[in-house]
């Protein structure tokens, strides 16, 4: 069984003028839940093998301090699909990770983190309310992430920080 983990990115500082969204960083309360975060996954024995990131500054740095918690870095991947691609796109870059990878964590933004999650779970399943630092840990029922597709993963626990 795979270990999907979906995180929104911590909580990060409002946009100034004439900045781009994706270079909104991280406050100084998003920085500490980023990493009372990678305490959580520790003591739940929940570290991930493979991380896949969108490039917004935001992310990088809700990965940083997690890792810095976490004790060790991990292999990264930065995606653009993550920032802008939909729930079926992202979908489909996870069905590409190596089998060899048990626990993958995607961090990634609101709403589309929240649709992915909404729509890899099985029915019936209450949709989850992603605040930042959030992180919902899907059980996935296949043996290959090749198979990851609508419906295939049941939410085992939700994680806030």
């Amino acid at each position: 069984m795979k270990n999907l983990l979906l995180m929104r990115h911590a909580t990060a500082a409002e946009k100034e003028t004439g900045q781009q969204d994706a270079d909104r960083e991280l406050t100084l309360f998003g920085e500490r839940q980023a990493g009372e975060m990678g305490i959580k996954l520790k003591s739940l024995g929940l570290v991930p093998e493979l991380v896949l990131c969108s490039p917004a500054v935001r992310t990088r740095a809700t990965v940083e301090n997690l890792m810095a918690e976490v004790g060790r870095n991990l292999p990264l991947q930065l995606e653009q699909v993550i920032y802008h691609g939909s729930e079926t796109e992202i979908c489909r870059l996870v069905s590409d990770v190596s089998d060899e990878v048990d626990t993958l964590l995607l961090v990634g933004h609101n709403p589309v983190i929240s649709f992915l999650a909404a729509m890899l779970q099985h029915e019936g399943q209450e949709p989850v309310n992603f605040l930042p630092a959030t992180v919902a840990h899907l059980h996935f029922t296949g043996m290959t992430w090749e198979h990851l597709r609508a419906g295939t993963c049941k939410l085992q626990a939700l994680y806030t920080a």
